[in-house]
């Protein structure tokens, strides 16, 4: 099911990369870039922190990607009522719906193409009991702490009051030879803008919108974890 565009959604260059011939290839370039470039384990360290925050009765993942995060916590999925994905990409939004019901997903699936810079629509404001932004932040325009300020000003607005907003981001500083090459042909194409990205300025913008808010950095990601989110702002 594909819920109505809030807006129209610009295409910025690092959605435009993910086609479905692209989405094929994106797990295992992934994978690879984590262990050897930005020496943060998919198996070891994001995928555990994906599945332990899944939330009881609605799950919200911005920035699908191929949805492998997903397709690896499908055990947690399947007692979870409402489940939606929401990308600025088209076509990975479809490429993860279809490869979830390949998986054996058998709850609705809710898709939403969104700017995630826009406010959410009015009937996702508290809904979900989990919101995940994994690999999200560094490929977004703008920089720390502001770029983050923006997003957290509408996504906040999804999570119920005890729910919890979590996931993870390249940072751009001190990276290896090969993270270096990566985060210059990145970052000159467009599809990250993270060099000015820092702890620092996301913990920032996280203590800004969540009153209970952990950041920690492997390797060259940092992985957050935000509570209790504030209004009176």
């Amino acid at each position: 099911m594909t819920a109505t565009n809030s807006g129209t959604p610009t295409v910025h260059p690092s959605a435009a990369i993910y086609t479905s011939f692209t989405l094929h290839f994106y797990d295992l370039v992934v994978h690879l870039s984590n262990s050897f470039a930005w020496c943060c384990s998919t198996q070891n360290v994001l995928l555990p922190l994906f599945r332990k925050h899944i939330g009881a009765q609605a799950h919200l993942d911005i920035g699908v990607g191929s949805g492998y995060y997903l397709i690896a916590s499908m055990s947690q999925l399947a007692e979870v009522e409402k489940l939606t994905l929401v990308d600025l990409s088209h076509d990975a939004l479809q490429f993860a719906e279809r490869r979830l019901k390949r998986a054996g997903h058998r709850r609705a699936i809710v898709t939403l193409e969104h700017d995630t810079f826009r406010p959410f629509p009015l009937s996702m404001h508290a809904q979900y009991d989990s919101v995940s932004m994994f690999y999200l932040f560094h490929c977004l325009p703008g920089k720390f702490p502001e770029k983050a300020d923006q997003v957290l000003t509408q996504t906040k607005t999804t999570v119920k009051p005890d729910g919890v907003v979590y996931g993870a981001t390249i940072l751009g500083q001190t990276h290896n030879w090969i993270g270096g090459h990566l985060m210059n042909l990145y970052n000159r194409k467009g599809v990250f803008s993270n060099y000015n990205d820092t702890k620092d300025g996301l913990q920032e913008a996280l203590t800004r919108h969540f009153a209970d808010v952990e950041v920690e950095v492997v390797g060259r990601v940092a992985l957050f974890v935000a509570r209790k989110p504030i209004w009176e702002r």
